[in-house]
C-alpha cells in the first residue's frame, strides 16, 4: 500500500490504520507499506526546523504587488537553500517516483511474492501506475483511488486542482444551514462568517492562536488560514471542524486554525514534525517540470484568482519552490503506456477537492482493460467514505473480480 503526498508515511499510515481494513481482507493479505525514498525513516529529507515550518507556513500564499513577489521568492530560496544544505545533492536527484517504482519491485521479491497486489491511494496512484508501466507481468491486481493523470503538465494540475478545492468549499458553505449544529455555531451564515474572516485576513489581521506545545503558538494569517481550512475538505467528517474553526475566527480566535494547519503539514505540538512538507516537495520537484519565468506565476495566479479565487493563487503559486530546487525534474507528464497487466481498478469521487474525478477517468481510459468505479460525494478518495466502494475493491483484491462498468457508489452518512 501507499497512503500517498508524497511524503505520507507508508509505516506510520498502516500502523493507525491497519485496524480500518476490514476482517475479510487481513484475513486473506498480510498488510505491506513502506517509507518511500526521502520520506519518514526512508533517509528523510527535512529542510527546516519544526520552527522553521512555521515560517513556511505562514509565506504569503496570494502576493500581489512587486513587494509581496519579492517577499515570497525570498522566502522560497531560502527554504530551498535549507533542503540543499541538509541533504546530499546525490539523495534530492534520486527521489522520482519513477525511482521509488523500482523500490517497489525489489520489496516484491524480498517478500517472495510472485507478483504485486497493490492498493493506491492519491499520489499512491501515481505510484501505482508507474510501477504497471515498468513492471506490468509483476501485477497480480492493482487498485488505484483518487486517482492522479500522469499526463497533465504540473500547470494544468494546479488549475483543475484550484477548481475542485472551491467546489468542496462551496459544498460545505451550502451544507452548514442544513446541519442543525453548524447553523447553530454560525447562526449569521458560513458564507458570510468564512467572507468576513478571510476579508480581515486579506487585510493583514492576524488572529492569536492559545499557546500549546513545546514550540508554542502560531498566530493565524492568511496563509495559515487557508492551509488548516484546506485540511478539512478532504472528509465530510472534518466538516464541523472547519464550523467550529470559522466561528471561532469570528470571535478572533486561531487556536483552531492554527492547529489544523498544523497537523496537516505534520507539524507535531511536542515540538516535533514529520518531514511530509519536505518530502512532498522534493519528489514533486523531480517528477514533473515547473514554468523558471516569475512572469508565469504572476499570469497564471491572475487567472485563476479570477476564476477560483479562495484557491486559484494558493495553487498558482504553489510550485514555485520547484522552480529554484538544486537538481533538475527527471520525469515528464505524459500518458502510461502500459502492457500485460490485468484489469486496474480506478476509484473515482465525483467531487473529490485533491484529486479531481475527471483525473479517475483518464486514468481509466489509459490503462487497458481498466474500469472505473464511481464514488458519488465529497472528499478524497472513497475505500474508507463508502461501504459500497469497499466491497467492490475487496472484492477484486482478494478474488479478482471487478464490478459491472458505470457502477457507481453512495458515499456513507
Amino acid at each position: 500500500m501507499n497512503p500517498g503526498g508524497p511524503g505520507v508515511s507508508g509505516v506510520s499510515f498502516l500502523e493507525s490504520a491497519w485496524q480500518a481494513f476490514p476482517p475479510g481482507l487481513r484475513r486473506r493479505f498480510n498488510l505491506v507499506s513502506f517509507d518511500p525514498r526521502g520520506v519518514g525513516a526512508s533517509d528523510p529529507v527535512v529542510c527546516a526546523s519544526p520552527a522553521g515550518l512555521r515560517k513556511w507556513l505562514a509565506v504569503n500564499p496570494a502576493p500581489v504587488t512587486p513587494s509581496q513577489v519579492t517577499e515570497v521568492v525570498s522566502a522560497v530560496k531560502k527554504f530551498v537553500a535549507g533542503c540543499d544544505a541538509r541533504a546530499s545533492r546525490l539523495l534530492l536527484a534520486n527521489l522520482s517516483t519513477a525511482v521509488t517504482a523500482q523500490d517497489m519491485d525489489r520489496l516484491r521479491a524480498a517478500l517472495g511474492q510472485r507478483r504485486l497486489t497493490y492498493l493506491g491511494f492519491s499520489y499512491g496512484t501515481y505510484l501505482g501506475a508507474l510501477y504497471a508501466q515498468d513492471f506490468g507481468s509483476h501485477v497480480r491486481a492493482m487498485v488505484l483511488d483518487g486517482a492522479i493523470d500522469p499526463a497533465l503538465s504540473e500547470v494544468q494540475t494546479s488549475i483543475q486542482q484550484a477548481a475542485s478545492l472551491e467546489v468542496d468549499l462551496h459544498d460545505f458553505l451550502a451544507w452548514c444551514p442544513t446541519d442543525a449544529t453548524c447553523r447553530s455555531e454560525l447562526p449569521r451564515g458560513a458564507a458570510r462568517a468564512y467572507k468576513a474572516l478571510i476579508r480581515r485576513l486579506e487585510q493583514g489581521k492576524m488572529l492569536p492562536a492559545t499557546p500549546s506545545g513545546a514550540i508554542g503558538s502560531q498566530p493565524v494569517n492568511l496563509a495559515v488560514a487557508l492551509t488548516g481550512i484546506a485540511s478539512t475538505l478532504y472528509n465530510r467528517l472534518d466538516w464541523p471542524d472547519l464550523a467550529l474553526a470559522l466561528a471561532d475566527g469570528s470571535t478572533g480566535n486561531g487556536t483552531l486554525l492554527a492547529a489544523l494547519a498544523d497537523g496537516y503539514e505534520g507539524i507535531r505540538s511536542n515540538g516535533t514534525a514529520t518531514n511530509i512538507v519536505s518530502a512532498n516537495l522534493a519528489i514533486a520537484c523531480l517528477d514533473r517540470p515547473v514554468p523558471t519565468r516569475l512572469s508565469a506565476y504572476e499570469a497564471l495566479a491572475r487567472s485563476l484568482g479570477a476564476a477560483d479565487p479562495d484557491f486559484g493563487p494558493i495553487e498558482a503559486w504553489g510550485s514555485l519552490v520547484c522552480a529554484y530546487w538544486p537538481v533538475p525534474p527527471a520525469g515528464r507528464p505524459g500518458p502510461v503506456h502500459v502492457a500485460g497487466v490485468p484489469p486496474i481498478l480506478v476509484v473515482g469521487s465525483t467531487r473529490d477537492p485533491v484529486t479531481p474525478y475527471a483525473w479517475a477517468e483518464s486514468l481509466a481510459a489509459e490503462l487497458p482493460g481498466a474500469v472505473l468505479l464511481t464514488r458519488a460525494g465529497d472528499g478524497h478518495t472513497g475505500y474508507f467514505a463508502s461501504s459500497c466502494v469497499q466491497r467492490w475493491v475487496d472484492r477484486y483484491l482478494i478474488g479478482l473480480a471487478l464490478p459491472p462498468r458505470n457502477t457507481t457508489c453512495a458515499s456513507d452518512g
